[in-house]
């Protein structure tokens, strides 16, 4: 007999916090809608297995690994069969490194962080109740986008102009695939669903207002379709190069109250839809793979670690958006070579679940859609879904094709230091996890 434990804890941080997301800080004065850390624990009375999902840009590793060892004490959960992923808000509080190493989390909000989501796990761990659990999956063709242009310059390019005559040809691909885990009680009323969709959360569009974004907008519609008692969890795909804006539709907005609504409003049919056709059952198989890989940082050719001390030895005006850019890629490419002396090799876990005849695949980057993709069409697996930014932040991890076209997901800094095999080895690893939960 299976059962689920859901919870969902408020970790919206106090005013005046510095929020991540953006180029420049920003810090916080208004509060658009709460961020939350959310838990799904499936028990098959044997191997159970904790998904978390939290309102923010990322989680960096150390978050993790503390968090894991608090559930397990509290709950007896091992610690591998736990997975924390961030739904990639840029509206939320900095609780991970993104840019420079003078730029960190605020240390007593982190810790507050790190106790939501331990809370949300033990909450859920404690609510666990006989359950029924059905796995389906709708179409989702119109609310997220590839981001990434080439142009009749030659050159790639994200967000170009809406209708812009200088774009060549779109670059990449999309994922339209929305998959839900969905629970109901025995009584068949909706407890909650865990849902997997690959976009950007950039959707809000406010500047210093602390947002959940579509994510959090979706959790709301669900509540408002059926209950304040269910929970939804999101789970984001592989979104390196996806957003919400529709460069083929300069009419269409791009940001902003309107789409968050229609995002919110089309995923929560889509969830519906997924769940009309799931088959449910108090019976699932549950397994839990991970392994960590360790993955080499990228060449850093001495032109570019000469013009990066030639450009930090001039002076420049910090009100000049353009030049504030190039100091601080100019900082992190030298924080990076002395990181590659000291550990040419980064840490980077690659995590699997089986969840009866789905694969679950849980990466620690902003991962290309490519990426996502391989792993789909290759899974042994009836179904998988594939996640980024959970277990951990290592940066953008583009395909080796947009190396070479270059643009802001590829350019070196800490937001991308990976080596351009780095997505094939976390494909090559999440399958191979996948070969030995479903073969």
């Amino acid at each position: 007999m299976l059962s689920v434990g859901l919870a969902e804890i408020d970790i919206t941080p106090p005013l005046g916090i510095a929020l991540t997301g953006h180029w420049r800080i920003r810090h916080a004065d208004r509060v658009r809608d709460p961020l939350f850390a959310r838990a799904m624990i499936l028990d098959d009375g044997e191997a159970p297995i904790c998904l978390i999902t939290c309102d923010v840009l990322s989680v960096q590793r150390g978050t993790v690994l503390r968090c894991r060892e608090a559930i397990e004490t509290a709950t007896g959960m091992p610690a591998e069969r736990i997975a924390i992923s961030a739904t990639h808000t840029h509206y939320g509080p900095m609780v991970a490194r993104i840019w420079t190493r003078d730029v960190l989390p605020d240390p007593d909000y982190l810790a507050e962080f790190e106790a939501g989501i331990v809370r949300a796990a033990t909450e859920a761990w404690q609510q666990r109740r006989p359950a029924q659990v059905g796995i389906g999956w709708a179409f989702e063709g119109k609310v997220s986008f590839n981001r990434r242009f080439m142009m009749r310059s030659g050159e790639v390019v994200m967000h170009p102009p809406p209708g812009s005559t200088d774009i060549l040809y779109q670059e990449g691909k999309t994922d339209p695939e929305v998959g839900v885990i969905a629970v109901r009680g025995e009584d068949g009323e909706p407890l909650g669903w865990w849902v997997n969709f690959a976009c950007h959360a950039t959707v809000t569009g406010q500047s210093t207002a602390i947002s959940a974004d579509f994510p959090g907008e979706l959790s709301r519609e669900m509540k408002d379709r059926h209950g304040e008692q269910v929970i939804t969890l999101f789970g984001n795909g592989c979104c390196g190069n996806l957003c919400q804006q529709d460069v083929f539709d300069p009419d269409r907005p791009r940001s902003g109250d309107e789409l968050l609504r229609l995002m919110a409003e089309r995923l929560a049919d889509d969830v519906t839809e997924a769940e009309s056709v799931a088959e449910f059952t108090d019976e699932l198989a549950l397994d839990a793979r991970a392994v960590e890989t360790a993955i080499p940082l990228r060449r850093i050719e001495p032109a570019v670690e000469q013009a990066a001390r030639e450009l930090l030895a001039e002076g420049y005006d910090e009100e000049d958006h353009a030049a504030y850019r190039e100091h601080t890629y100019a900082r992190m490419v030298l924080e990076l070579m002395e990181e590659k002396r000291e550990r040419p090799l980064v840490p980077a876990e690659v995590q699997a679940f089986r969840v009866g005849d789905a694969g679950v695949v849980m990466l620690p980057g902003e991962i290309f859609v490519e990426h996502g993709l391989a792993i789909k069409l290759r899974s042994p697996a009836g179904r998988t879904f594939v996640l980024e930014l959970a277990n951990g932040i290592v940066g953008y991890v583009p395909t080796r094709d947009a190396f070479e076209g270059g643009g802001y997901e590829q350019r070196l800094g800490n937001n991308s230091k990976l080596s351009p095999v780095a997505g094939e080895m976390m494909t090559e690893t999440a399958l191979a996890l996948l070969d030995s939960m479903f073969r």
